[in-house]
């Protein structure tokens, strides 16, 4: 038969099981910032790229014309992403 783990041996298997909860709970807080971090970086991607398709699209006098009478079939883009076109 096996022995009754010691006062220390159980202290110990204790403290390693706390040690692999901090872990854990460490690497969830690095996943949660690394996101955060990336999501500010995809904002401000979208932006960027937003306005190079403006440009772009104001440079081409073809597509400015298209967006112009697109404008005029479907309404004009909202301002605010909540509210509805016209």
């Amino acid at each position: 038969m096996r022995e009754r783990p010691t006062e220390y041996e159980l202290r110990a298997q204790m403290l390693r099981i706390l040690a692999a909860a901090h872990r854990q709970r460490a690497a969830e807080l690095d996943a949660a910032a690394a996101a955060v971090s990336t999501g500010g970086s995809m904002q401000k991607f979208a932006s960027l790229l937003t306005e190079a398709e403006a440009r772009d699209v104001a440079q081409h006098p073809d597509l400015a014309e298209l967006n112009v009478q697109l404008d005029a079939l479907y309404g004009a883009a909202p301002e605010h992403s909540d509210e509805e076109p016209t």
